[in-house]
Parts: C-alpha cells; structure tokens; sequence
C-alpha cells in the first residue's frame, strides 16, 4: 500500500533516518531492511496521526500567497500569520501542506 512520506522530514523521521545511516555505514543493517524501516515508519506514523491526533489550532493570516491542489495533497503558503490563544509571535510566513488521512487514493512511494 502507498503511504506519503512527508513526516520523514519531521524530528522523528529525521533521528530514524539517522540512526539507520549509522547502521548501514556499520554494516549492521542491509539497504532493503533500511527501506523496509522507512516504510513501517512511513504507514504507521501515517495511521497513527489520522486515529490519534485530536489536535486543533486556529490562526488568523492577512495574505494568502500561493494554494496548490496535487496529488490529493493540498498546499498553502500564508504570510503575516497570527496563533489565537498562543503565546507565540507572530509568523511571517507560514507553509501548510494538508494530506488526506484515510489512505485512499494515496500516491505511490518509490520504497
């Protein structure tokens, strides 16, 4: 089955990515057991944050700079982006890349 692999770039998958390079300039693991980790890594952590996640935040941005719709996956980038109920600053830009959760029509990965 097809799953994105756009939380590779996240802390998590970076640090996994990492840890399997390590291992691979060690010897200890094989490309294709590598990649196999990748994909687990890939359709679990894809699973997991459509069930789990219940998290909502709201924000208030004055431009919207550029949307695209590819793929089933759905680009924003807004600027001058303000958090309600948040303590953070404001943002001057801000990229949001929304996926469909329910792995249907998903696109096929290259693993």
């Amino acid at each position: 089955m097809a799953t994105y692999q756009l939380y590779r770039n996240t802390t998590v998958g970076q640090a996994l990515q990492q840890t399997l390079n390590d291992f691979l300039a060690e010897e200890v693991l094989s490309n294709a057991l590598a990649e196999r980790v990748m994909a687990t890594f890939d359709k679990v952590i894809n699973k997991t944050l459509n069930t789990k996640a219940k998290n909502k935040m709201n924000f208030k941005a004055e431009k919207l700079r550029a949307y695209r719709f590819c793929d089933n996956v759905w680009t924003f980038v807004i600027e001058r982006v303000e958090f309600r109920e948040s303590i953070t600053a404001p943002k001057e830009r801000l990229k949001i890349v929304a996926c469909d959760g329910t792995n249907k029509n998903l696109p096929p990965t290259s693993a």
